[in-house]
């Protein structure tokens, strides 16, 4: 088993399901991350696991700044507005199942938590519709896609970066079948502080969660909202501005350790397309920001140039340089910082609820909040004067 640090580990699990004994097993830790642990009883030191591990094994492609970068949103007007952003994974989705194939994607679990799975039928899609601000498991996905490409199927697998690479790293060959997708990756969150948010929320409303939505548009694409739906009726949706895990979310308080020095930046991406929002298209193409959604893509392959031109009738498209689509997505070439209280937030909400934690280290006091509504209502009165974007 690699001797990976606890920092460096990026969940992604290649080395279980690679593992010929099945020696190896996804525990959750004391911060709720998912880590290899190994049954040394069953282990016969074959090594399999180090030789696979993505970030013992990192792969670097082509330079980020020679690939193609296009603005583009679905033309189906229902699908962009249930689409986090512009519905682009959808059209490619569409693509795969509409000529046989498969396709993988992050989907809620009976408790709101968020695995990977797969469908073959367009009806289904809409489980992996969407953003979800946390960590998925993979589980035994890289497997199945396996089986699915060993017999001919198209296969579409949508993850993180280091899920994409934990996928290229377990299959240890190229498939002309296999279309990969990743997601520009801000972070993941870890999912037992989701669950602590869950019951903060069930308690708060004396009812128990149905349906939540990360990236609701009733306010526009820019102030999405993170939404439940209770079983008693009731629904609660705030802003991402103002809600508690969006706010956490922003502070990086909770992100698994590996996000802070993320091995899998810029060249290192190695998926066919990289989706993501297109935030700053009002400095670009300020004609075509309806506050509807819209996507940013990046054409990483050959493989993902000839996908991309393929789905380009079900497409409204702009080209876009490289340049301007990387300075409002920095996370596509740098890691986010690491708070210094990190550690104390995520101990604290553990052991006293996400709202005890987010009060004192997230929370913003009195005096800074007066400082930032004055901002933001500057910013409006000096848009309407046409003085700033």
């Amino acid at each position: 088993m690699p001797n990976l640090s606890f920092i460096k580990c990026s969940g992604c699990g290649a080395c279980g399901q690679i593992c010929p004994k099945s020696a190896i097993l996804m525990k959750p830790n004391d911060e709720g991350f998912l880590y290899p642990q190994v049954d040394s009883a069953i282990c016969v030191e074959c090594k399999v696991c180090e030789k696979t591990c993505p970030v013992l094994n990192v792969k670097a492609s082509t330079d980020f700044s020679e690939r193609k970068s296009y603005a583009a949103i679905c033309d189906d007007e229902k699908t962009r507005l249930e689409s986090s952003s512009g519905g682009i994974f959808t059209v490619l989705a569409e693509k795969i199942i509409n000529e046989g194939g498969v396709v993988f994607g992050a989907e809620f679990d009976a408790d709101f938590s968020v695995k990977h799975g797969w469908t073959d039928s367009i009806c289904e899609l809409e489980r992996f519709r969407g953003s979800k601000y946390l960590q998925s498991r993979t589980e035994d996905t890289f497997m199945e896609c396996k089986k699915f490409l060993e017999v001919g199927r198209k296969v579409l697998y949508n993850g993180t970066p280091c899920q994409i690479a934990g996928l290229k790293a377990f299959l240890k060959k190229d498939y002309e079948n296999l279309f990969t997708v990743d997601v520009i990756c801000h972070g993941v969150p870890s999912p037992a502080l989701w669950q602590k948010y869950i019951k903060f929320s069930e308690k708060k409303s004396a009812s128990r969660i149905v349906k939540t939505t990360f990236r609701r548009k009733n306010d526009g694409w820019k102030l999405f909202s993170l939404a439940f739906t209770f079983a008693n009726g009731s629904e609660y949706s705030v802003n991402q501005s103002k809600g508690m895990w969006m706010l956490s979310f922003n502070k990086n308080v909770m992100m698994r350790h590996s996000c802070y020095d993320c091995v899998f930046k810029g060249a290192k991406i190695l998926s066919d397309i990289t989706i993501g929002d297109f935030w700053g298209i009002q400095n670009y193409i300020p004609e075509k920001d309806d506050d509807k959604g819209y996507s940013i893509c990046f054409l990483n392959t050959i493989n993902g140039e000839k996908f991309f031109e393929s789905v380009k009738t079900s497409l409204s498209v702009d080209e876009i340089k490289n340049y301007d689509c990387k300075r409002f997505n920095t996370q596509l070439l740098y890691s986010i910082a690491l708070p210094k209280n990190r550690k104390k937030f995520i101990s604290l909400c553990i052991n006293k609820g996400f709202d005890v934690a987010y009060k004192k280290y997230v929370e913003l006091k009195i005096p800074i909040r007066v400082y930032y509504a004055c901002r933001r209502f500057g910013g409006k009165i000096l848009r309407k004067l046409g003085l700033r974007k």
